[in-house]
């Protein structure tokens, strides 16, 4: 009996220490970490007027209760010599986690320019336990070269020799995202011409003039190969020049970027357009 007193407060002291280390051994007393959102992805749409922004969860405004982002959520750059950022309007439901942002450009994008988006203010964007994300989050892409795509028109001055020797007043092409095109002509006469088909374009690296090739469908098949030089401005134009390869015309050779513009053999004289962009935003039809 005098043994077990002597040993109770020995296993008193033990017990106590097993709860100590029962208790210590869950997470329960680590300290919690708390995360807010963060950006996941970033896909700018080929016209470069549609950003579609993920979240890696759920957001929504902060300081105010479940409400949607806006354009005062967020802080947009973009590192360009060419295009210029006016203003964005954000399209967004409050819980979801993405985000349409829509830009207001000006200029013609090369490809190279970079657009940032960033949170506004340290507390501008939250989820759904109102942690703010962290002002330091950024996402970044670049902005798409559209080359010749959007609705173009030549006239007066700025047609070909060649077309003014024919009776031309004006042309426009309308080149879709889709790969499609409408070339359309009228002479002084007012007689108007349509022509459509498919296009595809080319970049070369080290060669500012691109090519394309023309694959006419109506009123007739018939392919069209040349060159083009779109050039930044106010406004934006555009040197182009091609000539029929297919049914071929015997001496006829459509021009190239090494040879530059005027070197279309058996026109007689210079077939070089300048058109002028209309639209960077080409419609489904003109």
């Amino acid at each position: 009996m005098k043994n077990l007193i002597r040993y109770m407060p020995l296993m008193a002291a033990v017990m106590v220490s097993a709860v100590m280390v029962a208790c210590s051994g869950g997470n329960e007393d680590d300290p919690v970490v708390v995360s807010g959102p963060a950006f996941s992805a970033i896909e700018i749409n080929p016209d470069n007027r549609v950003v579609f922004v993920d979240f890696s969860e759920p957001v929504s405004k902060g300081g105010v209760y479940m409400q949607p982002l806006t354009a005062e959520s967020f802080s947009v750059s973009l590192v360009s010599d060419n295009v210029g950022l006016d203003s964005i309007k954000v399209i967004h439901k409050a819980g979801d986690a993405s985000a349409m942002i829509l830009l207001y450009l000006r200029g013609r994008s090369s490809g190279e320019e970079v657009l940032t988006i960033r949170p506004a203010s340290p507390e501008a964007i939250i989820n759904a336990r109102s942690v703010a994300m962290n002002a330091s989050e950024s996402i970044s892409g670049s902005l798409n070269d559209p080359g010749i795509i959007g609705y173009w028109v030549s006239a007066g001055e700025n047609l070909s020799e060649l077309f003014r020797q024919f009776g031309f007043d004006s042309v426009s092409m309308l080149c879709r995202y889709d790969g499609t095109y409408v070339y359309t002509s009228v002479t002084t006469g007012g007689i108007r011409n349509v022509l459509t088909g498919t296009f595809v374009q080319q970049k070369n690296p080290g060669i500012a003039i691109r090519t394309i090739r023309l694959n006419q469908q109506t009123p007739v098949a018939a392919t069209a190969e040349g060159i083009f030089l779109p050039e930044n401005g106010d406004p934006v134009t555009m040197k182009y020049e091609t000539a029929q390869t297919e049914p071929a015309v015997t001496g006829l050779t459509p021009p190239t970027p090494e040879a530059g513009f005027g070197s279309t053999g058996l026109t007689g004289s210079d077939n070089t357009q300048t058109y002028i962009l209309i639209s960077s935003f080409p419609p489904d039809s003109i």
